[in-house]
């Protein structure tokens, strides 16, 4: 500041006192929305202006200009009453945050979905047929398994039928029927 002429530094602290002025009201008004609303005193220079000029004319002031003033500053607190009263929304001040994204949907739960029979776990290891009986082989591990038309599979599986091509078995636990078809390792 310094090198500034008396005519800048005039206008620098003019632009800093009226920038805290506007401040200063900002953060009033903010902070002031809870607060009553005062009337001028009867020492403003606008009330002071307003009498001088009715004793000049002899008139009485416009009471009906103050009393729409004044009704629209009950019917704004009103309005804001009752939205402070009402909970399906909240006010929106100056600095609320504002999100552009659409509302999240909402998440239905969908019911689990029926449980199924899992495939059959034993892999094919051929087949024997005996006086009209037929026997197939399964494998699972190192396990070898003979099973016939009305066997029980581990507690789990029950053979209902079987031919040379395929066999026709009911997982046990929820009583469903699966077909298991016969592949050769040819």
């Amino acid at each position: 500041m310094a090198d500034m002429t008396p005519a800048r530094k005039r206008m620098a602290i003019l632009i800093v006192v009226v920038g805290s002025a506007l401040i200063g009201e900002r953060v009033v008004a903010l902070l002031g929305d809870g607060a009553e609303v005062v009337a001028p005193s009867a020492n403003s220079p606008t009330r002071l202006r307003a009498k001088s000029r009715d004793t000049a004319s002899n008139a009485a002031p416009d009471a009906s200009a103050v009393g729409v003033q004044l009704g629209r500053l009950d019917a704004r607190q009103r309005s804001l009453a009752d939205d402070a009263d009402d909970d399906s929304a909240a006010p929106t001040t100056l600095f609320d945050a504002v999100s552009w994204q659409p509302p999240a949907a909402e998440v239905v739960a969908e019911p689990p979905p029926d449980p199924v029979a899992p495939p059959f776990p034993y892999a094919y290891l051929g087949g024997l047929s005996e006086e009209g009986v037929r026997t197939t082989f399964f494998t699972q591990g190192d396990r070898v398994l003979p099973v016939k038309a009305g066997d029980t599979v581990d507690a789990v599986y029950r053979v209902e039928q079987m031919n040379e091509q395929h066999m026709t078995l009911t997982y046990l636990p929820l009583n469903e029927s699966l077909t298991v078809t016969f592949r050769s390792g040819r």
